[in-house]
């Protein structure tokens, strides 16, 4: 029985266990780094010279990104509306890369993707015809050549992101709540470990597998 256990949950590979949040966060970082530099006219500037501040702003670009956004739900607020989708993805792309409240940018980050999302389809009334073409026409082998499709994947990758958090050894929020859990009072809490893709060695789980 206990063999069978743990050819199922694999558990002697869960040492690795924290390659898959951080291959995410590698994959989604320079995505939203990107998109958020292009979208806050930053570093685009003809005369842009690295150690001129005064040359790091485009507000031709800027304004640029900020027209595009009159197609979203953000469209009443302007400018506004475009540097805050544009600091979202800057601040979620450099937390990302230090593994530092993960969960909560990817919060702010789910906000831009279905904004951005939206933008790309037309709008609500193209979500539709753009899942429509997606399922019906490309299928899955064709994954990110539509933007409805790109946008579900980030999505999708984001949702992942929430929910096994910044992975161990390699992110901030990992030693931070290691350090937290030293402190408190409470055994169980520093016990667990929330940044564990799953949860086969849980103390309590492991209590009831030693008595099958």
């Amino acid at each position: 029985m206990k063999f069978l256990l743990g050819f199922f949950s694999l558990n002697w590979l869960r040492v690795f266990d924290f390659l898959a949040p951080l291959a995410i966060r590698l994959l989604l970082a320079p995505i939203f780094w990107v998109d958020g530099v292009k979208r806050l006219g930053l570093f685009s500037a003809a005369d842009f010279v690295w150690y001129n501040p005064l040359t790091w702003w485009n507000q031709e670009a800027f304004m640029a990104g900020a027209s595009a956004m009159n197609d979203t739900i953000l469209s009443g607020l302007g400018a506004t509306g475009s540097a805050l989708v544009g600091g979202l993805e800057v601040a979620g792309a450099i937390l990302l890369i230090l593994g530092f409240a993960v969960r909560w940018i990817v919060l702010g980050l789910f906000v831009v993707v279905v904004v951005l999302g939206l933008q790309a389809v037309g709008g609500l009334t193209g979500v539709g015809p753009a899942a429509k073409q997606f399922f019906l026409e490309h299928g899955y082998t064709t994954l990110g050549s539509t933007p409805f499709a790109l946008y579900t994947t980030y999505f999708v990758l984001l949702l992942t992101l929430f929910f096994m958090g910044a992975g161990r050894w390699f992110s901030l929020d990992w030693y931070i709540y290691r350090n937290f859990a030293r402190k408190v009072e409470n055994a169980e809490a520093a016990r667990h470990d929330p940044f564990e893709v799953d949860a086969t060695d849980e103390p309590g789980l492991r209590t009831r597998m030693n008595k099958v």
